[in-house]
């Protein structure tokens, strides 16, 4: 089921007038898309994306810098996502691949 977005000029007037009635209508578009999702994947990859955004919200001081913080976010994703699609060898990679058990510790059991 879509959701359709009010006028701008509604959308103005209750930034203004109704700040909390725009935080509620955000909030539901926002959780329309996410449970709209293909995937249960996809979902909570989405859910953990929104809650980043709304900690960078939370944590500015003003709309403005809560703004600039989450547009900085996207262009570092997008950056590390080019970066991995031009050259893969240059990403930092902050912990090991789940697959990847070079440091892994064989222990030897007895057979009885």
């Amino acid at each position: 089921m879509k959701t359709r977005l009010p006028a701008f000029d509604v959308l103005v007037d209750m930034a203004r007038n109704d700040p909390e009635g725009l935080e509620t209508l955000r909030r539901s578009l926002t959780d329309a898309v996410i449970s709209g999702a293909a995937s249960d994947v996809t979902r909570r990859r989405l859910e953990g994306l929104q809650f980043q955004v709304d900690m960078e919200r939370a944590r500015a001081p003003s709309p403005l810098a809560a703004t600039l913080r989450i547009s900085e976010m996207m262009c570092r994703s997008l950056a590390d996502l080019h970066r991995s699609m031009v050259a893969p060898e240059t990403l930092d990679v902050d912990q090991p691949a789940a697959n990847d058990m070079s440091g892994g510790n064989v222990i030897s059991f007895q057979r009885s």
